[in-house]
């Protein structure tokens, strides 16, 4: 049993389940070679280094050490444990995994609050469509040009005014009130009593990549008092992260990567009115700022970006922010310069599908944007509008990596100042020189988590756990004692009762044993290593009996100076008859070494 569940409905979802695919729903991966790669999902970066295996049916990651099969990279991208990374992969293979009426009743928290979730927009969107109630909201959204197709399409729905209309609801079906707070959709108020958070609220259920609703966003339809703010989003929950969830992209990541392009926009009605217009591959921030986890998923989809908020927004310095580091990640960013006082959905209302298309593709580059804005912004006639203007750019400039690109926008900030480049130039590096932070040194070798590791013992992992045949001939071949660490025997240990006992043989079926992450990374890592794939049978025979070779000499080398080290001592302290003991005890261990060796290479089990 896997954490309750059967090993055969493990294995039964590991053979329905190809990683290629999985991913693929995910990232944008390219073939290379035999494997497909992608930009990883788990750090900034701008070259791919993530690698999947659709013959071994594991990734790995060049960059930051990730890997693994479906179930661990279901466990890292949607932040599961394991029988909930295994039940979501069975749902997706078409796998019954049978509960028992007491674990039906413990189904996990995260999958009761996707029902209530789901539970609470069906409440919504009948309030909306169905109840006299809704009217108001109803009649906004047409007013909005918003489509009942749209409204069904992205489940828009209305939340009453009163204070207990969806506890109520849920109540009665049976939802325990403690967890109606967990999902977030009510409140315990000091009365010990129970209201629903969002009220007299248009309802936008929130998405993941996967279609399944994780909370929700509410607008205000008219400013009354205490009515609170004009947007109202869910709280953090245990499947609710704002700052990981881009909106709409379940319904337009497929068009995204098509078209290799993302149409970054700011509110929810932008996403609807857009993607009702037929301009589909957009999305949108639950929030203007970009976060480091927003920018990596909207890397994985698209290779541009054109920015389409309003004036306002786009001119904020938190937008600045999650802008440069999504130029900093290796997007192409570009900027639709939107009319003042409009917005993508406005606009599309007034000009037109075609007119919005227009805009999108005479979007400028950022730099380009961001300078134009600047110059826009200061008065540079005034000292006052001077000082403020340099000191924008050059905290602009200090921060731009490409030093073709800084020395273009220093001769175009040294045009509009009317100063010469040379001045100019002297007070970026001044700020640079004050500013310089020293960077650490890439890689995952220093990460506190890592053990150590000898080449030659990569090596033969990497060989055994490609090839029971080697991973047999491993197990005459080496003795736990020549190897470095616990961690290391242990996986030896494994790989070679793997290869003895079952009938079928495979990498990832042995990562899927292994409990200890860093090992498991070691191992996929191992696995992985591209100078070590598709070798010939008897090349790699030789190599493991190599490495076996160099370990074993390596243990002899270390039991030589202990020994000599063990010798001075007894020397010391006169203990000669103790010397003659320990070199007898030496003599027999080097033999029976020696002696297992030769047996090895007669094929002597």
């Amino acid at each position: 049993m896997a954490q309750g569940i059967p090993e055969d409905l493990i294995d039964e979802i590991r053979q329905r389940t190809d990683i290629v695919g999985l991913i693929g729903e995910y990232l944008k991966l390219e073939r290379r070679g035999k494997n497909m790669v992608g930009l990883c999902p788990f750090h900034s970066e701008k070259t791919p280094s993530f690698s999947v295996s659709s013959e071994r049916q594991l990734y790995h990651c060049f960059g930051c050490g990730a890997s693994g099969n479906a179930f661990n990279f279901m466990m890292e991208q949607e932040k599961l444990t394991f029988p909930e990374a295994a039940r979501v992969l069975a749902e997706r293979a078409g796998v019954k995994i049978p509960l028992s009426g007491s674990s039906a009743r413990e189904e996990t928290l995260k999958e009761k609050l996707y029902e209530i979730n789901l539970l609470a927009a069906k409440y919504y969107a009948y309030c909306l469509n169905k109840l006299k109630v809704g009217q108001a909201a109803l009649n906004y959204l047409e007013q909005r040009g918003i489509s009942a197709e749209s409204r069904q399409a992205f489940m828009i729905g209305y939340a009453p005014l009163g204070w207990t209309g969806f506890h109520d609801f849920a109540v009665k079906r049976r939802v325990d009130p403690a967890m109606l707070v967990k999902a977030g959709l009510v409140s315990a108020g000091r009365d010990n009593k129970h209201y629903d958070r969002f009220r007299d609220r248009l309802m936008f259920p929130i998405f993941n990549i996967r279609g399944r609703i994780t909370g929700f966003g509410g607008r205000i339809i008219a400013e009354r008092p205490g009515s609170g703010p004009k947007y109202l989003n869910s709280p953090e929950t245990a499947i609710f992260n704002k700052g990981a969830t881009l909106y709409g992209l379940n319904l337009t990541r497929e068009t995204i990567r098509k078209e290799k392009t993302a149409i970054l926009m700011e509110g929810y009605t932008d996403v609807i009115k857009s993607y009702q217009s037929g301009i589909k591959n957009i999305t949108a921030p639950l929030g203007t700022a970009l976060t480091e986890t927003q920018v990596r998923l909207l890397h994985s989809q698209a290779d541009t970006v054109v920015i389409a908020f309003d004036a306002d927004s786009a001119g904020q310095a938190a937008a600045w922010r999650g802008l440069a580091l999504l130029q900093d990640s290796g997007c192409l960013v570009r900027v639709a310069d939107l009319p003042e006082g409009s917005d993508p959905d406005s606009y599309i209302s007034k000009q037109g599908r075609e007119a919005f298309s227009a805009l999108v593709a005479g979007a400028v580059p950022l730099m380009d944007y961001r300078m134009a804005r600047l110059k826009k912004d200061y008065d540079l006639h005034t000292d006052k509008g001077r000082k403020g203007y340099t000191d924008e750019v050059v905290d602009l400039l200090k921060n731009t990596a490409n030093l073709v690109e800084r020395d273009h926008y220093l001769k175009v900030a040294s045009e509009n100042l009317m100063v010469s480049e040379e001045i100019l130039r002297a007070e970026l590096k001044r700020r640079s020189a004050f500013f310089r932070k020293p960077v650490p040194e890439s890689g995952v070798s220093g990460d506190r988590n890592e053990f150590e590791v000898l080449p030659a013992e990569k090596i033969l992992i990497s060989l055994m756990l490609h090839s029971k045949d080697i991973a047999l001939r491993g197990r005459t071949l080496i003795k736990p004692d020549y190897l470095s660490g616990p961690q290391v025997r242990h996986l030896l240990e494994i790989i070679t009762a793997s290869a003895a006992e079952e009938r079928t043989f495979s990498a990832e079926k042995i990562l899927n044993r292994l409990d200890d992450e860093r090992v498991r990374k070691f191992a996929a890592a191992a696995v992985a290593d591209p100078a070590l794939q598709d070798l010939e049978p008897s090349r790699a025979k030789r190599m493991l009996e190599d490495c076996c070779s160099s370990l074993q000499n390596m243990w002899l080398e270390k039991k030589t100076l202990e020994l000599e080290q063990k010798i001075k001592e007894l020397e010391l302290q006169g203990l000669d008859d103790k010397v003659t003991e320990l070199l007898y005890q030496y003599q027999q261990e080097i033999a029976n070494s020696k002696a297992d060796h030769n047996r090895s290479d007669k094929g002597v089990d």
